[in-house]
């Protein structure tokens, strides 16, 4: 994804646009910015799992989500879907998530402020 950002972008979205209409700014901007919510929620979740195991419910419910994100991610970028379909793939199956490793995150530092 990273790779994406920082120099591929301009082709995805090309790729991703039907008619090769050239891509507008707004669209340009918008992806990145889903794809960079995208990686700070990866982070913010592998910052949990370090912290906490996670139980085997959330492990299966992360695993299988981000799995299905991963194969529509890459069905978007090559094949004909508008920006606004990434930020439904990230808002449906990344955000549930990334929302699980946040409260597992605050309960964490609220445990150990607690303590300290």
């Amino acid at each position: 994804m990273a790779t994406i950002v920082i120099f591929d972008q301009t082709a995805h979205l090309e790729a991703s646009i039907i008619g090769g209409i050239p891509v507008a700014e707004e669209a340009r901007i918008g992806f990145t910015v889903c794809l960079v919510l995208t990686m700070l929620g990866i982070i913010i979740e592998f910052v949990s799992i370090v912290l906490e195991m996670p139980s085997v419910v959330r492990s299966l419910f992360a695993t299988s989500s981000h799995t299905i994100a991963t194969c529509l991610f890459l069905l978007f970028i090559y094949d004909a879907h508008p920006v606004s379909h990434f930020w439904i793939l990230l808002v449906l199956l990344s955000a549930p998530s990334f929302f699980l490793a946040l409260l597992s995150l605050f309960r964490i530092v609220g445990h150990r402020g607690k303590q300290g």
